[in-house]
C-alpha cells in the first residue's frame, strides 16, 4: 500500500485548479477510472465508453508521452512513457515536440506494459467533458491518486462503473490481487483474502493477474 504523504505545492496546483472548475460547474471530476480491457473479455458491454481500448479506436489522432507526475516525483522505477493524448490535444503536444504521435497498435502495447506494471488507467477530461488524455497511474506519484488516497479527495476520481468480485470457492488465497490493489479493496488477514467493494474503483488489475481467474468485472449496481 502508498504511503500517506502531505500536501505539497505540485498537488496544491492541481487542487487549486480543480477546486475552481468545481465551483465553476465545469468539472463533474478530474479523472475516471478505465478498467483493464482484459479484464472485461468476458462481461458484456454495459459502459463501452469506459473501456481504454475504445477511446483509442474512436480517435483520430494519438500522442504518447512521459508521465509528468513520475518525471516530477521518481518515487518509483515504473515506466514513464505510459500517457496517451487524444485528438486535438494530441495534434497540439507532438507540434509542440512534447509528444509522439503514434498508433493504436503502439498505445495498445504500451498499456499493457503499463498493466503488467500495476498502474492504473485514468481518463482525463478537460472542462467541456471531452476525454483528452488517457494516463497510466501510480499511487505514490500520481496527483488525482495521491488526492484521493492521501487527502481523502473521492470527489475528485470517479469509480469505471465496475466492481471486481472474487468467488471464494476459486480462490487459492495467494495474495496477488492485494499486492495489485492500490485502492485498498483487497487485503489479506490470516492468508484470508477480505474484499471491500465499496473501495474497489474498478480499475481490474487484480482480474488481469488472478492465477486461477477467481475475481470477475460486474457492473456496478446504481
Amino acid at each position: 500500500m502508498h504511503q500517506p504523504r502531505p500536501m505539497d505545492d505540485w498537488l496544491k496546483k492541481y487542487i487549486n485548479k480543480y477546486d475552481r472548475w468545481l465551483e465553476q460547474d465545469r468539472i463533474p471530476f478530474s479523472s475516471k477510472v478505465i478498467p483493464v480491457s482484459r479484464s472485461l473479455d468476458s462481461t458484456p458491454v454495459i459502459l463501452p465508453s469506459s473501456k481504454v481500448l475504445e477511446y483509442l479506436s474512436q480517435a483520430h489522432s494519438i500522442a504518447l508521452t512521459d508521465c509528468a507526475c513520475r518525471i516530477h516525483y521518481r518515487r518509483c522505477d515504473n515506466p514513464t512513457e505510459v500517457c496517451l493524448f487524444l485528438d486535438p490535444t494530441a495534434d497540439i503536444l507532438a507540434q509542440k515536440g512534447k509528444a509522439r504521435l503514434v498508433t493504436v497498435e503502439t498505445a495498445t502495447a504500451q498499456l499493457e506494459l503499463a498493466d503488467r506494471h500495476g498502474l492504473v488507467h485514468l481518463a482525463l477530461c478537460s472542462p467541456d467533458q471531452y476525454p483528452y488524455a488517457i494516463c497510466s497511474c501510480c499511487s505514490c506519484c500520481c496527483h488525482d491518486l495521491q488526492l484521493l488516497l492521501n487527502h481523502e479527495r473521492t470527489d475528485l476520481v470517479a469509480r469505471s462503473g465496475y466492481v471486481a468480485f472474487h468467488d471464494p470457492d476459486i480462490c487459492i488465497g495467494c495474495g496477488v490481487c492485494a499486492d495489485r490493489c492500490v485502492f485498498g479493496a483487497r487485503i489479506t488477514a490470516d492468508g484470508t483474502p477480505v474484499f471491500d467493494p465499496g473501495q474497489c474503483y474498478g480499475c481490474g488489475l487484480c482480474v488481469s493477474t488472478c492465477p486461477v481467474e477467481a475475481i470477475r468485472m460486474e457492473a456496478q449496481q446504481e
